[in-house]
């Protein structure tokens, strides 16, 4: 891993993606969403994706002019349709319309369908807790989890997040994939040669294993829980959109030349119209009482979901990007 300059690796990340002919709002949402994942620590979810956007823009699995289009079917509900474009574009759309919503009725319910991969979901709860709001967000993926109980591939990582705002800081964001890891974190394993921890996937037995190459399925978190949680998702996204589930979803690593479909949901709650103008100074209150709580043995602090983020980020705001050498040299050719 180097430490680069975030300026530096925006320009090269942009250049590639209109290289691959997305236009300049576009590539730079896109390339917006990956620094926010590199700055904060998650980087199974940063520019080590931008080859594989690329590659896929070139072979047609992703539409390079789509034309999102909203429908509003109530007050409080909206289906947005990405047109086959680039998740995180949608994504961002989706949680400015929900945010709309809510500021009205107190609620945003958007749908997305026809969607493709996008990014750290934290995110877009930033984009709502920024606004004084409560963010929820999920995404099914293609499987690459066995549930539980089973040696074979049926679930999704299908990740969900939470924001929420927190008063004169920064919010208390949970952001997690359904998988005992995120597959981004395999990737990045097998890309800086490091093993995978234990527990954490099954090679083509059905036998536990550490090696990221011999990595057939991951497993889920909290045995059965997050299978059910990752049905849930499943349900709530493709379900919901009349999108494909499961085994039926559109590989993100091979069938580069099909549109992914990929249905997805955002949710944001505002706390002042359902009269709790006081939810952000509460939200300050219990995560400093959760900090002061006694730490374990082995443990030097609790802190709060979103702190280890935090301040990863002013490391990076301060030294420069980690990112791994080969990434960097890819930008750069």
């Amino acid at each position: 891993m180097i430490r680069v300059n975030e300026a530096e690796l925006k320009d090269l990340a942009i250049a590639k993606l209109l290289n691959a002919g997305l236009s300049p709002t576009v590539c730079e949402e896109v390339v917006d969403v990956l620094l926010h994942a590199e700055r904060t620590g998650v980087h199974s979810h940063g520019l080590m994706r931008v080859e594989h956007y690329c590659h896929r823009l070139s072979m047609g699995g992703i539409n390079k002019f789509a034309q999102y289009n909203i429908e509003q079917v109530s007050p409080s509900l909206a289906i947005l349709d990405a047109d086959d474009g680039m998740g995180h574009s949608a994504m961002i759309a989706a949680t400015d319309h929900a945010i709309e919503l809510a500021s009205e009725t107190g609620l945003g319910f958007v749908s997305v369908k026809n969607g493709s991969h996008c990014g750290a979901l934290s995110y877009f709860m930033e984009q709502a807790t920024s606004k004084g709001m409560i963010g929820i967000s999920m995404t099914q993926t293609d499987t690459c989890v066995a549930p539980h109980g089973s040696a074979e591939r049926f679930l999704g990582t299908n990740p969900i997040a939470f924001g929420f705002p927190v008063k004169d800081s920064h919010p208390m964001i949970v952001d997690m994939a359904t998988s005992a890891t995120a597959f981004g974190k395999l990737l990045l394993a097998k890309e800086t040669g490091q093993p995978i921890g234990e527990n954490l996937a099954i090679d083509a037995e059905g036998n536990m294993t550490t090696d990221p190459h011999q990595v057939e399925n991951l497993l889920t978190f909290g045995a059965h829980k997050g299978s059910g949680i990752a049905l849930a998702i499943d349900a709530l996204t493709g379900g919901l959109m009349g999108a494909n589930m499961s085994n039926h979803v559109v590989r993100m690593y091979g069938q580069y030349e099909q549109m992914r479909k990929l249905a997805s949901l955002v949710i944001v709650i505002n706390p002042e119209k359902l009269g709790n103008p006081l939810f952000s100074a509460m939200m300050l209150q219990l995560v400093s009482e959760l900090r002061a709580t006694k730490p374990m043995p082995g443990m030097d602090e609790v802190l709060a979901p979103n702190d280890p983020q935090q301040a990863y980020k002013v490391k990076s705001d301060a030294l420069g990007i980690n990112l791994a050498e080969s990434v960097y040299e890819y930008l750069k050719s």
